[in-house]
C-alpha cells in the first residue's frame, strides 16, 4: 500500500533527521512553514501561484535591546505550460531578503540576498508523489558601527570609561560580505481526497546552508568559516472530523556540533463561503511549539485563496525567562497569493 510505504519512508527521514541541528551564527524563526525559502530552498517548487510573503520578528524586547529579523520573498512557479495548470508543475523561481539586527544600537547588522531554483519530479501524473530539489546561492553582508561600542581600551583607571580615548580595536574591524550557497531536497505525499480517508498528507525535507563555508570573520588577519547548517523538517497531516485536520511536524537542525530540535502540532479548520469571493475558502489554524531547552511557541493563521496571516509567541523555557520577566519573542507573516486555480493542499 501507497500509505504503509509513506510511513516507512517518513520514519527513515525521521531517523536521518535525529542527527541534525541549529547554531546561534544564523538568525532563527518560529513560523519555520512561513519562511519557506529560508527552511529548504527546495521549497520554491511547492507553490503553484505567484506568492510574495513577509516576516517580522522581534526578539527579548523586555532586555531593552532587542534583536528584529525581518524577510521578504517571492516565488514564482514554472509550468509545463499555461494548459497545465494545476499539473504540469515543472518547479519554480525563488527570491529572499533578509535583515538581521542587534546590538544595544543596532551595532550588528547581517543582510542577506538569495536566488533559489527548484526542480518538481513527480512519481504520478496526478501529482500525488512529488519529490522536489532545490539550489540556493546568494550574497550575504555582515556590518558592525563601533562608534558607539565600549572598549577595554578606553578604560582609564582614574576615571573609568573614558569616551575620549581612541580604541584601538576598531582599526581592526571592516564590513564583510561574502557569497552564500545552500541546496535542500523535499518529498510530498498528497493522496486524492477520499471520504473517510484519515490521511491528507505526508512531508519530508532536508537542505544544507553554507556549502562553500564562506570566511565571514570581520577581522583582516582572521579566517572564520561558517560551519555547514542541516536542516531536517518533516510532518504528517489527519482528518479528525468535518473540515478539520490535525498534524504532527517536526524541525531538527545541526550546526558545529550544536542540536536544535523543534515538534509541535497544529489543528485547522476549513470553511466555505460560496457567497464570497475573498473569503470563498479558506482555514483557520492554531499551533503549538516546542524548541527544546529554549521556548514554547504559540501560533495563529488565517489563509483564504488570496492572502494569508499568521502571528506567533514564543515564551522563553531556558534560564533567560528570569532576565526577561517572562517577556518572550514575537513574530508576525503576511503573504500574498495570485491564485488562478484551486487552493494549495495542506502541508501542516
Amino acid at each position: 500500500m501507497i500509505y504503509s510505504k509513506s510511513i516507512r519512508f517518513l520514519w527513515l527521514f525521521i531517523c536521518l533527521g535525529g542527527i541534525l541541528s541549529a547554531n546561534a551564527q544564523d538568525a532563527v524563526f518560529s513560523q519555520f512553514y512561513n519562511t519557506t525559502l529560508y527552511l529548504n530552498p527546495a521549497m520554491a517548487g511547492i507553490e503553484s501561484d505567484l506568492v510574495i510573503s513577509a516576516n517580522y520578528r522581534q526578539q527579548w524586547s523586555a532586555l531593552g535591546n532587542p534583536y528584529t529579523t525581518n524577510q521578504f520573498s517571492v516565488i514564482l512557479p514554472y509550468f509545463e505550460s499555461k494548459h497545465a495548470k494545476p499539473f504540469g508543475h515543472k518547479g519554480g523561481l525563488g527570491l529572499s531578503v533578509y535583515n538581521d539586527i542587534a546590538g544595544e544600537n543596532d551595532n550588528f547588522k547581517t543582510l542577506g540576498l538569495n536566488a533559489n531554483f527548484a526542480y518538481n519530479l513527480p512519481f504520478d501524473r496526478n501529482f500525488v508523489n512529488v519529490v522536489t530539489f532545490g539550489l540556493q546561492g546568494g550574497m550575504v553582508q555582515k556590518r558592525i558601527d563601533a562608534s558607539t561600542l565600549q572598549w577595554g581600551s578606553q578604560y582609564d583607571p582614574y576615571v573609568g570609561f573614558n569616551q575620549t580615548i581612541e580604541p584601538g580595536e576598531v582599526l581592526d574591524l571592516q564590513n564583510k560580505a561574502f557569497i552564500d550557497i545552500g541546496s535542500g531536497i523535499f518529498w510530498w505525499h498528497n493522496p486524492i481526497p477520499e471520504q473517510g480517508k484519515r490521511l491528507v498528507s505526508i512531508n519530508s525535507g532536508l537542505s544544507v546552508a553554507h556549502m562553500n563555508n564562506p570566511n565571514e570573520s570581520m577581522l583582516d588577519y582572521e579566517i572564520n568559516r561558517l560551519p555547514l547548517l542541516y536542516k531536517y523538517h518533516g510532518g504528517m497531516v489527519f482528518n479528525v472530523g468535518n473540515n478539520l485536520t490535525a498534524s504532527v511536524n517536526a524541525l531538527i537542525a545541526f550546526q558545529n556540533l550544536t542540536t536544535q530540535s523543534n515538534f509541535g502540532s497544529y489543528l485547522t479548520y476549513r470553511f466555505f463561503s460560496p457567497e464570497s469571493d475573498l473569503f470563498a475558502e479558506g482555514s483557520v489554524r492554531i499551533g503549538a511549539w516546542y524548541r527544546v531547552q529554549d521556548a514554547a511557541i504559540l501560533i495563529t493563521e488565517f489563509e483564504t485563496t488570496k492572502f494569508k496571516l499568521g502571528f506567533s509567541y514564543d515564551w522563553n523555557t531556558s534560564s533567560l525567562r528570569y532576565l526577561n520577566r517572562g517577556i518572550g519573542t514575537y513574530e508576525m507573516f503576511f503573504s500574498l497569493k495570485f491564485s488562478s486555480h484551486a487552493p494549495p493542499k495542506s502541508r501542516y
